[in-house]
């Protein structure tokens, strides 16, 4: 290859081309810094400018912002852990790590807030991330010395992952939910006796394969945690188990032996809420009957053929709020009830039910006195509902100190007229019946003739205008009134 031609080089070029040339150039470059002087000018002016813009969001004082970004954390509250709970796999589009990345200005003020940092839930859909211990701990270590709320997994390996990176911080535990292995792998037994704040805890179990438990002890971790009083065990058998019973107020036990299950409520004088969902078979077994004077609420969501296996030796005398959720319908189902509550001497204020019309219907007439009544899954005819709006309208001896009536769920069409009539007639607060206050109607389906006349609208809105809370829902519409 030949190389370039250099124009200048030329031999034949003469000194005054050169000189000629050289001119050319100085002018051009004299005429460059011109232009970028021009330029240099016109960008000092608008980097002013946009240097004097201010915005508001950055002149809030540091706490209005800070209160802001606890009111963001607000909105990701997590219900069992009763604080605002972070996923990992969503920690860029939601929570402080997010707000950090906005701009310096909130990065420091995100980063320096420990409180934001609190709760974390650090598995999702059941897989763990590689990258998620790392991120973990770096949020742990955000949180100073503030109590931890932690939703470590739901899956006994993912445990054993994040064990290591959570125990250093066991001490700050406030609240945690985690899936163990058996006893014979436990590998959170690190945290023995290092759990002075923790008083909610939450443990799920995943059966694994034929398990020899002649060997196994009782997973003794929890069994020092002196302000612990909120616990929810699901499948893991209570033998398998040591948890300081006595001081507990709240109770949940899922998918529990029924004997296991009464033994342990012995062992609970202090209870305040429970909520059970054991099973058998009992066998052999002799149960022996517990009584409970400070428990509250009771919740009994599974199939009424295994709660009338236990509920005979249950007694609880301090009852006001009870939740039964199995779709029971023997009659000797509704006799198990009722001495269940004559045994116990209790006055209900609340009942929530899920089950068929006649079976609701003898509940009732057992519980005459709540205040507060809930009917979930409502698959009743016409008739059957009608009849029941029927008869708290004309009956002031039916349910006289109804206050809350919601009905959730329900298949039926909306009786508009009959619902009108109850709603005026225990508004007006007929003598000896107490003003019903409170109305829900949701209806899984929706169809195009579920609307009110025009005539029954109006006295919906005047209700509701009078200061009856008044809300009625279907598939295709929600109605608010009041």
């Amino acid at each position: 290859m030949l190389p370039a031609h250099d124009p200048y080089s030329d031999p034949y070029s003469s000194n005054s081309a050169l000189r000629e040339r050289l001119c050319d150039i100085d002018a051009e470059i004299e005429e460059l810094h011109a232009r970028l002087a021009r330029v240099g000018a016109e960008r000092k002016i608008i980097a002013d400018a946009l240097g004097s813009i201010v915005y508001p969001i950055l002149t809030l004082p540091v706490e209005i912002t800070a209160e802001i970004f606890a009111q963001h954390l607000d909105g990701l509250f997590g219900e069992w852990l009763q604080s605002p709970v972070v996923d990992l796999p969503n920690a860029r589009s939601a929570g402080p790590l997010f707000l950090s990345q906005v701009c310096r200005a909130w990065r420091s003020i995100a980063i320096n807030m420990s409180s934001l940092w609190c709760g974390v839930r650090a598995s999702y859909s059941g897989r763990i991330a590689p990258d998620w211990r790392n991120l973990l701990e770096y949020w742990l270590t955000r949180a100073g010395n503030q109590p931890l709320y932690l939703d470590l997994a739901r899956d006994p390996v993912q445990t054993a992952l994040l064990h290591s990176t959570v125990a250093p911080y066991s001490s700050q535990l406030r609240a945690l939910e985690c899936c163990l292995p058996t006893p014979t792998s436990c590998p959170v037994d690190t945290i023995r006796g290092r759990l002075p704040l923790l008083r909610r805890l939450k443990i799920w179990w995943t059966p694994e394969t034929e398990i020899d438990e002649s060997e196994m002890t009782p997973i003794a971790t929890f069994s020092e945690a002196p302000e612990l009083r909120k616990v929810e065990i699901s499948y893991l058998p209570l033998r398998w188990i040591s948890l300081p019973f006595a001081q507990l107020t709240h109770l949940t036990l899922f998918g529990q032996n029924i004997a296991e299950s009464i033994v342990a409520l012995h062992q609970s004088p202090n209870l305040e809420d429970i909520s059970l969902d054991l099973q058998g078979p009992l066998g052999e077994t002799q149960l022996v009957p517990v009584t409970l004077n400070h428990v509250r609420e009771l919740r009994l969501p599974n199939d009424f053929e295994w709660t009338r296996s236990y509920l005979p030796y249950l007694t609880l005398h301090g009852l006001r709020s009870l939740e039964i959720m199995s779709e029971y319908s023997r009659e000797d189902d509704v006799e198990v009830f009722r001495a269940f509550l004559q045994r116990s001497q209790c006055t209900l204020d609340s009942l929530s039910l899920h089950c068929d019309f006649r079976v609701a219907m003898s509940a009732l007439e057992a519980t005459g006195n709540v205040s507060k009544l809930t009917i979930y899954n409502i698959d009743w005819n016409t008739w059957n509902l009608e009849q029941f709006l029927v008869q708290i309208t004309s009956d002031p001896t039916f349910l006289p100190n109804l206050r809350s009536l919601h009905l959730l769920y329900c298949e039926t069409i909306i009786p508009y007229a009959k619902v009108v009539d109850l709603l005026s007639a225990r508004w007006k607060n007929p003598e000896g019946v107490a003003r019903l206050e409170s109305f829900r109607f949701i209806r899984e389906r929706g169809d195009t003739d579920d609307e009110p006349s025009a005539a029954l609208q109006a006295r919906l809105s005047s209700l509701a205008d009078e200061g009856l809370d008044i809300r009625i829902q279907s598939l295709n519409h929600w109605k608010v009134l009041g």
